[in-house]
C-alpha cells in the first residue's frame, strides 16, 4: 500500500497549487477591475469639465456663424438688386466671416477626449467656409467681379487684382448648387455632433445652426432662375466713368490785376518750364487697367503742339494722382494748354474728362 498513499499525496500537493494559483488570479482580476473603476471615476469629471468647456467656447463661434448664414441667404435673396460694387463688398466680408469662424474653429484647444466632436465642428465651419468661397467664386466669374481692395491698405484705390476666369451662366449654377449640396451636408454633420456631445461626460449642449433652411432655393431650377436674373440686372451692368478730379498748374496763375479771374485764362509768372497734374478717378463699376490722360501744349498763334500721355491702372471707385507732364515755355509767350482723358471702350459720357486754357507767361524783367 505505500505507493497507493503516495500518490494520494501528490494528488493532494496538487490540489493546493491550483488552488493557490487561482486565488493569485482572482487577486489580480480584482485589482486590476478596481483600478479601471477608480480610472473611470477619474476621468469622468475631467471629460465632463473638459466637453462642457468646448461647449461653452464652441456657443459664440456658432451664434457667428448663424449669424453668416442670415448674411447669406439675404444676399442670395437680393443679389440681382444690388450694384457690382455692393455686391462685392457683401460677397467679400460673408467670406472674411467663414474664414475667421474657420479658423477659430481650428485654433479651439481642448485635450483629447472619447469622440472627437472638436475635429468635427471645425470640419463642418470649414466646409462652410468652403461654400461661401465657391459662392463668391461663382457670382466674380459669371459678373466679371473680384475681391475689393482691403481699405486702408496702400494703394488701396489704384491696385488692381487679377479678375478671377469668367464664368458661364451654367458653370456659375452648376457651382452654386453644389456650394449648397456642401451646406447641407454641414448641416447634418453639425447635427450629428451636437447629438453626440449630449451623450458624452458633462452632457454639453451646443445651440441648433442650420445654414439651408429651405434646400429647394438650391435647387439647379430655382438657382438658375436666380442666375438668370442676375445677368439681366440693369444695376449691374458694366459701366465706365473716367472723370478729372483736379488739373494743378505749377507754377501758379497769378491773382487777376482787376480781382476777377477770367474763365480759361492764366497769367503764370516768368518761368522756362510748366508742370500740370492731375488726380483721376474711376467713377465707374469695373476697373481701368490702362486709365490715360492726355496733355497738350500748343503755342499760340501758331506753333508744333506737344503731347504727353499717362497712364496707370485705376480700380473701380479709386482715384490716382498722375505723374506729372512737364513743358518747356518761353517768357512772354502763349500757349494753349489742353488735358483730356483718353475715353475707355463704353463710356459716353464725356462730362468732366477735359479742360482747355490759355496760360500767358509773363515776360522776364
Amino acid at each position: 500500500m505505500p505507493p497507493l498513499s503516495t500518490h494520494r499525496r501528490a494528488r493532494r500537493r496538487s490540489r493546493r497549487r491550483l488552488i493557490t494559483l487561482s486565488a493569485c488570479v482572482l487577486i489580480v482580476v480584482a485589482l486590476l477591475v478596481g483600478g479601471v473603476t477608480q480610472i473611470g471615476r477619474q476621468s469622468g469629471p475631467f471629460y465632463a469639465s473638459v466637453n462642457r468647456s468646448f461647449a461653452a467656447q464652441a456657443t459664440t463661434m456658432v451664434n457667428e456663424s448663424n449669424n453668416t448664414s442670415v448674411s447669406l441667404r439675404r444676399l442670395m435673396k437680393d443679389v440681382q438688386s444690388q450694384d457690382r460694387r455692393t455686391l462685392q463688398a457683401g460677397l467679400d466680408t460673408l467670406t472674411a466671416q467663414a474664414d475667421q469662424e474657420e479658423a477659430a474653429a481650428e485654433n479651439l484647444a481642448s485635450p483629447s477626449a472619447p469622440g472627437d466632436v472638436p475635429g468635427e465642428f471645425a470640419a463642418v465651419l470649414a466646409e462652410r467656409a468652403d461654400a461661401v468661397h465657391s459662392v463668391r467664386s461663382a457670382l466674380d466669374g459669371l459678373l466679371g467681379l473680384r475681391p475689393l481692395p482691403i481699405a486702408g491698405s496702400p494703394g488701396a484705390e489704384v491696385t488692381i487684382l487679377a479678375p478671377p476666369t469668367n464664368v458661364s451662366s451654367t458653370q456659375a449654377t452648376d457651382r452654386i448648387v453644389a456650394a449648397g449640396m456642401v451646406l447641407v451636408r454641414a448641416d447634418r454633420s453639425y447635427a450629428t455632433l451636437r447629438r453626440a456631445l449630449t451623450r458624452l461626460a458633462g452632457h454639453a449642449r451646443l445651440p441648433a445652426s442650420t445654414w439651408i433652411t429651405a434646400t429647394d432655393d438650391w435647387q439647379s431650377g430655382p438657382i438658375a432662375t436666380e442666375v438668370e436674373l442676375v445677368t439681366s440686372s440693369t444695376t449691374l451692368e458694366v459701366t465706365h466713368r473716367l472723370v478729372l478730379r483736379v488739373v494743378t498748374v505749377t507754377p501758379p496763375a497769378l491773382p487777376s490785376p482787376t480781382g476777377a479771374a477770367t474763365p480759361g485764362f492764366s497769367v503764370l509768372s516768368p518761368t522756362t518750364s510748366v508742370l500740370v497734374q492731375v488726380v483721376l478717378s474711376n467713377l465707374g463699376s469695373v476697373d481701368e487697367p490702362h486709365a490715360s490722360v492726355q496733355f497738350q501744349l500748343t503755342p499760340q498763334p501758331t506753333g508744333t503742339a506737344v503731347t504727353i500721355t499717362r497712364t496707370a491702372g485705376l480700380a473701380a471707385a479709386g482715384s490716382v494722382s498722375l505723374p506729372q507732364a512737364s513743358f518747356t515755355v518761353k517768357p512772354g509767350a502763349n500757349y494753349q494748354l489742353t488735358v483730356a482723358v483718353v475715353l475707355p471702350p463704353g463710356q459716353a459720357d464725356a462730362t468732366g474728362t477735359s479742360l482747355s486754357e490759355v496760360l500767358q507767361i509773363a515776360p522776364s524783367t
